[in-house]
């Protein structure tokens, strides 16, 4: 009887390693699930080049870039110290230091304790730290481009176009081609009257925000806009939408919001382009 018991323990001990790996697995060894693997990132108007490791939107819909590129890139301090099956990492720069430990959502900046939205993550041993994090703890500008999916950090505090455009084929999409005079305006009351600091639809003013002639250019409409010259705008082209119109802008003629003010609104002056619009 005691010789039956031990031999069905012992077959049922050997059932047990692939069940119990699936059930204790801790956070640092279970799969990390990537919803996306497409984003870029850059700092002012350089892309930041990630060699092996790359960025990701977990499953929180949120951005997870690798630590030890962004800290280079950004010219910050890191340190990191194993804290059990995690890892804590220090990242500093002249002003600020933030403490994190992937897993936890619990960070210190400057020595004062904040809870995160999303925790860091430790992934095949390297330290990811969330984008929205890495920006609010530094104090840094961010900007979404939607179109070609790069999350930017403005360091020095300004807007920048993207470094990286997604290849497209859009001339068959055209539906006319309109060649017009292009100017520059900004949010100022001066320039944009009661609307403030939006356009005619009633979204904020944005870099890709067009005033157009609705007799000519219905509002709505997607377009690409080329043959401008000017460092605040995207090299070679940019995508905007019509969602705005000007006292001024009759006729084959736009205005194009400027985000970095009057001064490079001036600076653009009037420049001929060509204005593709483009179908669904």
């Amino acid at each position: 009887m005691n010789s039956r018991i031990t031999s069905m323990l012992k077959a049922c001990l050997l059932t047990l390693p692939a069940a119990a790996i699936l059930v204790f697995a801790s956070p640092a060894q279970a799969e990390t699930v990537r919803l996306a693997e497409d984003i870029k990132v850059q700092v002012n108007s350089s892309l930041v080049h990630f060699p092996d490791a790359q960025p990701f939107l977990d499953e929180n819909h949120k951005l997870q870039v690798p630590a030890r590129v962004m800290a280079d890139k950004l010219g910050y301090q890191l340190q990191w110290e194993h804290a059990g099956a995690q890892m804590k990492v220090t990242l500093s720069s002249s002003t600020t230091t933030v403490v994190f430990t992937t897993g936890d959502p619990n960070i210190t900046v400057n020595g004062q304790p904040s809870v995160q939205e999303a925790a860091a993550k430790l992934v095949d041993g390297r330290a990811y730290v969330p984008f929205r994090m890495l920006a609010d703890s530094f104090s840094i500008q961010t900007q979404w481009d939607n179109l070609n999916r790069i999350a930017i950090l403005g360091v020095d505090g300004q807007y920048h176009a993207p470094a990286w455009y997604r290849p497209t084929k859009i001339a068959p999409l055209y539906t006319k081609t309109i060649e017009a005079r292009a100017s520059a305006y900004t949010a100022a009351a001066a320039e944009n009257g009661t609307f403030a600091a939006r356009d005619y639809m009633g979204n904020p003013l944005k870099l890709g925000t067009i005033a157009v002639d609705p007799a000519v250019i219905p509002l709505g409409s997607k377009v690409f806009i080329e043959g401008y010259t000017h460092d605040g705008l995207p090299v070679g082209g940019m995508y905007a939408v019509a969602t705005d119109i000007g006292g001024s802008v009759k006729g084959n003629k736009i205005d194009i919001f400027m985000p970095q003010g009057r001064h490079a609104a001036l600076q653009f002056g009037i420049q001929n382009v060509k204005v593709h619009v483009l179908g669904s």
